[in-house]
């Protein structure tokens, strides 16, 4: 640690000096010095140390880490009491970061997807899954990206009489579904999101989860997961779902965890191979 520069005394010393022009010139420089080190100073002792986000582990439960990360995907609460999960990726490595509503508007400037956060967290487990935590909404800064300000209520007007009601309009035409587009799956990235693809590829895993089945299907290029859900699995036989069998899959993909998954959510989608 540089040592702490005694400006008052090297003042005192500089202006008793016998030479007149050392006696007036080098005070002036001893002030600029000592100003510019002691503007440094809250600088160097705000630098707090990150932790990766490849290095946070289950060892780390309970304690209090800075992480700064890219926001990757941000999963909306599914009723009132789930929390807002917020993915924070650094590299290859992903951790998911929770809050709930009540912070969602002081919040709403700084988590945005794309951007870089730097927060002050809790590392904690739910269902045996590392998830982070914050105490408020000062605990998270913005460090780069677009910071959007919070659109302000409007005031409350006087309650106009009620209007007339407009004619009926004409029925909007069903509008077409995507056509699916043959692909494999190593082309299959986070910005796919909502496009509909067809892969053939063969069952890698398969686990039984509530009311649906998950698939690991790969081929060639790649592996990615395939949920299928109860219509999906509409005129399926589950058992035949195993490792080794090959099939076709068409369905939208959907982004989970910050990583490209196709859920289909027609009966049919799913067509297996003649073994």
């Amino acid at each position: 640690m540089m040592p702490r520069l005694d400006c008052f005394r090297l003042r005192s010393r500089l202006t008793s000096a016998e030479n007149p022009i050392r006696r007036w010139f080098l005070p002036i420089f001893v002030g600029v010095l000592c100003t510019n080190l002691a503007g440094q100073a809250p600088a160097l002792a705000s630098d707090v140390p990150l932790t990766p986000v490849a290095k946070i582990t289950k060892a780390l439960t309970n304690q209090h880490i800075t992480v700064q990360a890219t926001i990757s995907n941000i999963r909306l609460p599914t009723s009132e009491r789930a929390p807002y999960i917020v993915t924070l990726s650094e590299g290859d490595a992903s951790v998911s970061l929770v809050y709930w509503s009540n912070l969602q508007t002081q919040l709403a400037s700084k988590v945005g997807t794309g951007n870089v956060i730097r927060a002050n967290v809790t590392v904690s487990t739910y269902r045996d899954q590392l998830q982070l935590r914050i105490p408020n909404a000062d605990a998270v800064q913005l460090v780069s990206g677009t910071a959007t300000s919070p659109v302000p209520a409007p005031a409350p007007s006087p309650t106009p009489p009620p209007p007339t009601p407009p004619a009926p309009a004409p029925p909007t035409p069903p509008k077409a579904p995507p056509t699916p587009t043959a692909t494999t799956i190593g082309k299959i990235k986070g910005d796919w999101a909502d496009r509909v693809v067809v892969i053939s590829g063969t069952i890698s895993g398969s686990d039984k989860i509530d009311k649906g089945q998950r698939l690991s299907v790969q081929d060639a290029t790649g592996e990615i997961q395939v949920v299928l859900g109860e219509k999906a699995l509409t005129g399926l036989a589950v058992a035949e779902l195993q490792p080794g069998r090959a099939l076709t899959v068409t369905g939208p993909v959907k982004i989970s965890e910050g990583k490209p998954v196709i859920i289909p959510e027609a009966p049919g989608a799913v067509k297996l191979a003649t073994p």
